[in-house]
């Protein structure tokens, strides 16, 4: 009976014994899977105050963390970017049982953000509350930039193509309408000298027999509101003229091909001649700062100077309720490597939405005004005709600055 009860306790031994040996298997094959897997993987307690209870080292890589023992003692909403986002998360895991492939922000150990898609599973026991939160996470940051940087590249494209498309049409529909507006051109000078001409009867006829109808108004009113007429109507041929005008430019292809070496300096001078009455109507205090031994840059001197006056027309429109100070600035960049013309007024500024579509062809917050939305276009194909980009900051009742930034030109030492 002892050898039977002896031997009986053996074979529990050594069952034992197997399942220890199995189970110390089983943990080394999870601990050698988890630590070689390239995916972040981890185990939590649940809630949105949960803790991390294990995660593996490309987890603890991802977050920036130098061991998982620093990374464990991190809460686990302080792993999100907005740590509310991670009472959500908790919510919907309790609620489904799972989450497979949810885009989250979240942050790492030095603060900037890191995109990861996370699927979990909620570890319940027999009664279904969960215990653990058991996830694998993926960094998508790379690719969700990727993405960006092709939908940028698209939009770039259609935007190309638009223009394009835009151009064409522009040409046509400026010579179409400049035809019927040169009709009338020519037309209102000679109707309105006739009726210069005529008056001194028709005021005598007034005179003699008192009022009378013309044209199916009264003499006396037609003879008052004629001539501003005739004005309206030559005042709206010429806006006509520089809308189409404006459109031709905006059309036309840059000449890049018969460029030459520009002093910027001489560029803003001669701009200043030609705007000198409205500088000198629309501002309180005007500055001019032209840096030296300033290198030339390779581009059209009139394109520049045509640059360099819209952007001070803009400066000289932009006067709020305070006077208005206007200062231009030229100088060599930091590296030596470009030309800038900066323009800075202190009118009323831009708002933010605004600002982001100011070189959009067509937009003008000043159409009341007489504006065509395509100074500020045509300027932009300029700067980037020559290589260059035009820049704004600008701030709501703080003013507006504008860099034209254009590549210095390289002397040849060889």
């Amino acid at each position: 009976m002892t050898d039977d009860l002896d031997k009986h306790d053996k074979i529990i031994d050594n069952e034992l014994a197997e399942a220890k040996e199995q189970l110390f298997l089983s943990d080394q094959r999870y601990s050698t899977l988890t630590a070689n897997v390239p995916l972040g993987v981890y185990r939590r307690t649940p809630g949105a105050e949960g803790k991390l209870i294990m995660v593996n080292p490309a987890l603890v890589k991802m977050f920036g963390y130098s061991s998982s023992e620093e990374l464990n003692e991190v809460p686990v909403k302080n792993l999100y970017y907005n740590p509310d986002e991670c009472e959500a998360f908790s919510r919907k895991l309790f609620n489904h049982g799972e989450v497979i492939r949810e885009k989250l922000k979240m942050r790492k150990a030095d603060g900037t953000p890191l995109w990861i898609a996370v699927t979990t599973t909620a570890i319940c026991d027999s009664k279904g509350v969960p215990q653990f939160f058991d996830g694998i996470m993926e960094d998508i940051t790379s690719r969700l930039k990727m993405d960006q940087e092709r939908e940028n590249q698209q939009r770039q494209l259609m935007q190309a193509d638009k223009m394009i498309s835009l151009g064409i049409l522009v040409s046509g529909v400026a010579h179409e309408i400049n035809n019927p507006n040169q009709f009338v051109v020519s037309h209102i000078i000679p109707i309105e000298k006739a009726f210069m001409d005529a008056l001194p009867v028709l005021d005598r006829y007034y005179d003699d027999y008192g009022d009378f109808k013309i044209g199916g108004l009264p003499y006396k009113k037609t003879r008052e509101r004629l001539p501003k007429m005739f004005e309206n109507i030559k005042e709206g041929t010429k806006r006509i003229t520089n809308i189409v005008n404006d459109l031709r430019e905006y059309a036309k292809e840059q000449p890049v091909d018969h460029s030459e070496a520009v002093d910027i300096n001489r560029v803003v001078k001669a701009a200043l001649v030609l705007l000198h009455n409205l500088i000198r109507k629309s501002t309180s205090g005007f500055y001019v700062n032209y840096g030296k031994n300033i290198p030339e840059v390779i581009a059209d001197f009139q394109k520049i100077e045509q640059v360099v006056i819209n952007l001070v027309q803009n400066a000289c429109q932009s006067s709020g309720d305070k006077p208005l100070e206007i200062s231009i600035t030229t100088f060599l960049s930091d590296k030596k490597d470009e030309v800038c013309i900066q323009v800075n007024d202190t009118g009323k500024g831009i708002s933010k939405d605004n600002l982001e579509r100011v070189t959009d062809p067509f937009f003008t917050t000043k159409r009341g005004e007489g504006g065509t939305g395509l100074g500020l276009s045509i300027s932009n194909s300029i700067c980037a005709a020559f290589g260059g980009r035009l820049e704004f900051l600008s701030e709501e009742g703080e003013g507006t600055t504008a860099w034209v930034w254009l590549p210095a030109k390289i002397e040849n030492t060889g």
